[in-house]
This record gives C-alpha cells, structure tokens and sequence, in this order.
C-alpha cells in the first residue's frame, strides 16, 4: 500500500472556513508531474490557477525553492481560511507510475474527514472539490465517505469547477448539444457573459464541427476547425475558480 504523504499537515485543531478536498497526489517516482512535495503537487495546475488569482496580492508560489514556494501556499491558506485535504488515506496503483485517479484501487478512505466536517459544520462556508465526476473523482469519494451525513453539508458543496490539468481542456468542447454550440454548459455561458464577441466564431466552428461529423470518413480532414483563442481557457478557469475561492482574509 501506498500511504498519503501530507495528510498530517491538515491541521485539524484549525477551524478552517474553507475546505478544498482532492484525491490522492502523483506517485513520486514521477518527478516531471510533481511541481511541490505538498498538496496538488502534480505539476502545480491548481497552484497556478490560485497564483494567477492571488498574486497581485503579494502571493507568489512559483519564484522561489520548492520550501519557499511551500512556505508562500501556507501563508496563504492561514490568511484566508483555507484547508487543504485529500479523500484517500492510502491505496495502490493499477500502474505503479501512473498519476491518474482511475488507476487507483485497494482504497482506504480518509474518514478522518469526515469527523473533521460533521465537527466544523458552523465554520467552514465551502468544500471545494478539484474533481467532481469520474471514477475516483474527489466529490465521489468525499460522498462515500459521508454517508447520508452528506446532507448535511448542503449549501457548503463546491461542486463542477474545470479540472485544473491542461489534458482536461478538450472537454470543455465536446458535447453534442446545439443550444451551447457544442461547448459545455458553463463554457459557453462564460463565452456569452464575458466574451460575447467569440459568439460568431463559435458558431462557426460549430456549424464546421456538424459538416465533419456528416461528411464521408475520407473527407473529413478536409475540414479544418479554428483553433481555440488564445487565452480563453485560461480566463474560464480563472473566472470559475475565483466564483469559489474566498475573497477576503480570513478574520
């Protein structure tokens, strides 16, 4: 069995007001993947996203050695309330090198989490999860966790952000339905409220999109679709995970 390496950390003496729950960290024989020896470590996409949201600030996660830049996260969860946890205890891998939470079985649940909430439930205002669907996603293992003590936390449950990994981008274009031009709902409702003026070319490259799909096998490649703007991606995640994350300090 593979033991979680910073479950310790979570200080359960702490009355945190926001929780953000994951799975289980990168195995860490994969160094390329692991940006921190800390909480979602792999290759730092979350620490980014909150970087990006918090920098101007005076946080900065990505200039410094890894203890600096641990050191930088800390200082942040203290200042805004923020504890960092995961859904498994320990576990072991279908592929001992993989990093993708599919491939993780032998489970042993964090329960430990669960007498943390049910015992904080005045205090804490969110439970932020960084996966919501899939197998071993955050939110379904916190679920099996809790039990029916799960409605309990309505109203506090941060569920659907985007996934913080680059490899999940794709999804965000890949539905079949033409109210949303073939985006995600939360995508395309980002696209029509803040960038209104992508909507032309988002029906453009749905309508291409429709002709590839009908069009014979040995003609589709004919048909180019427009890459994604530049940047955008990266303003939806930013956009959804600043709706989540606190804005004030802590008190």
């Amino acid at each position: 069995m593979e033991p979680h390496p910073h479950l310790h950390l979570f200080d359960t003496a702490r009355k945190w007001k926001y929780l953000i729950i994951g799975t289980f960290p990168p195995n860490s024989a994969v160094r390329d993947k692991i940006y921190i020896d800390y909480f979602y470590g792999n290759k730092g996409f979350l620490w980014r996203i909150i970087h990006d949201l918090y920098h101007d600030r005076g946080y900065d996660f990505f200039s410094g050695t890894m203890q600096q830049n641990i050191a930088q996260i800390k200082r942040w969860q203290d200042d805004y309330g923020v504890g960092l946890s995961d859904t498994i205890l320990s576990c072991k891998r279908k592929h001992p090198l993989s990093s993708d939470d599919s491939d993780l079985i032998d489970i042993q649940f964090n329960h430990g989490l669960k007498h943390y909430v049910l015992g904080n439930l005045s205090h804490i205002e969110k439970i932020i999860f960084t996966s919501s669907s899939g197998k071993n996603s955050a939110f379904e293992n916190f679920r099996n966790i809790m039990g029916s003590d799960i409605v309990k936390t309505e109203g506090k449950l941060v569920t659907g952000l985007p996934s913080p990994s680059g490899s999940a981008n794709i999804t965000f274009f890949n539905t079949n339905k033409e109210e949303t031009l073939g985006l995600t709902n939360d995508f395309y409702d980002y696209v029509v409220q803040h960038r209104p003026d992508l909507l032309k070319e988002f029906r453009q490259r749905w309508k291409l999109k429709k002709q590839k799909r009908a069009a014979p096998e040995d003609q589709r490649k004919n048909i180019k679709i427009p890459s994604t703007p530049t940047g955008l991606v990266k303003e939806f995640k930013l956009w959804k995970y600043a709706s989540a994350l606190p804005k004030q300090k802590s008190l």
